[in-house]
């Protein structure tokens, strides 16, 4: 034993590590754009920080669901048709995330497949677009998530998919999209993002993105990130969920191969801009979350890429959007 005067040492505290302050969620569709790199716990717009114990005593990432399945999510999104230059559109979205250590948990890979079905609503007529009744996504994403030293990261994820109406089996159906980033933890509160996303889409190929994600207080949270900024700001917490608010722009869009009444193949892209306000509900444990937005669409264009087919450019809609996700 000692002397009871000892002075007694302290031992210097445990930095966490970059990954330990972060939390990295698997997108959902790869062209919703909505998810690169997001730091702080999970986004969006973010929660308390969640961290337990597995029964096996290893200690997961915050946020990280114990076995492999880490999220499943389910979005619907309406589009109304407003006037006779109007187009509607009623997307159904679905995903499942299995996670795997690769090597290990703080470094995991994350697989995703995922498929989607859009419901066209125009009006027949000279204004109609031509588009088909119904457009479908299949897709399955590689996401690899990693650290280099204590405060950058890198996620890189690759998703070949068949983009169709189902009618159209040409090599135009198939993409690859997919999206590298890395962020640097430039203080406890400020990160920097930086990266591009590769679209394979014949109106925009290579999409540069990144910015600012600042965290001034526990209560709010600021995205400051191309192509979807977003501001949150969290309005109550109780021990159950905590409830955030939240103002966002979004690129939105994709590219289908189709077939044209006329019987011809025709590669066709669909492009809009979107400012939303949403409300968001996440459980103070890992379970069921979920989310409503609702916002403007503007900047609306249909472009057909394969036939002589004028552009349309269809009136100014709203958007509302649903998704509850585990």
């Amino acid at each position: 034993m000692g002397r009871a005067d000892e002075a007694v040492v302290p031992l210097p505290p445990v930095e966490p590590s970059f990954f330990e302050r972060i939390r990295l969620a698997a997108l959902g569709d790869p062209q919703d754009l909505t998810e690169p790199l997001l730091p702080d716990d999970v986004a969006p717009p973010g929660q308390p920080r969640q961290e337990f114990e597995p029964p096996a005593g290893r200690k997961l990432p915050p946020g990280a669901k114990p076995g492999p399945l880490q999220q499943a999510i389910f979005t619907l999104t309406e589009l109304p048709r407003l006037g006779d230059d109007g187009l509607g559109l009623t997307t159904l979205d679905t995903s499942l995330t299995i996670g795997m250590p690769a090597p290990t948990v703080n470094s995991p890979l994350l697989i995703t497949p995922g498929f989607g079905t859009s419901f066209v609503d125009e009006v027949p007529g000279p204004m109609d677009p031509g588009l088909p009744a119904q457009l479908y996504d299949a897709w399955i994403q590689a996401r690899w998530l990693s650290k280099i030293g204590d405060r950058f990261g890198v996620d890189l994820a690759v998703a070949p998919g068949w983009y169709s109406d189902f009618v159209n089996d040409t090599a135009e159906a198939f993409r690859i999209t997919g999206h590298g980033f890395g962020a640097w933890e430039a203080s406890e509160n400020l990160r920097v993002v930086a990266g591009v996303i590769y679209l394979d889409r014949r109106d925009v190929n290579l999409l540069p993105a990144g910015g600012l994600l600042w965290t001034p207080a526990d209560d709010q949270r600021h995205e400051l990130i191309f192509p979807r900024p977003r501001l949150a700001w969290r309005v109550a917490e109780s021990r159950r969920a905590a409830q955030w608010v939240y103002l966002a722009g979004e690129f939105g869009g994709n590219q289908w191969a189709v077939r044209r009444d006329s019987g011809v193949n025709d590669v066709v892209v669909y492009h809009d801009y979107r400012l939303l306000v949403g409300w968001e509900r996440r459980p103070a444990d890992l379970g069921v979350n979920w989310r409503l937005e609702t916002g403007w669409v503007t900047g609306r264009l249909v472009e057909y890429y394969v036939t002589d087919t004028a552009d349309y450019r269809p009136g100014d809609t709203f958007l509302v959007r649903w998704g509850v996700w585990y």
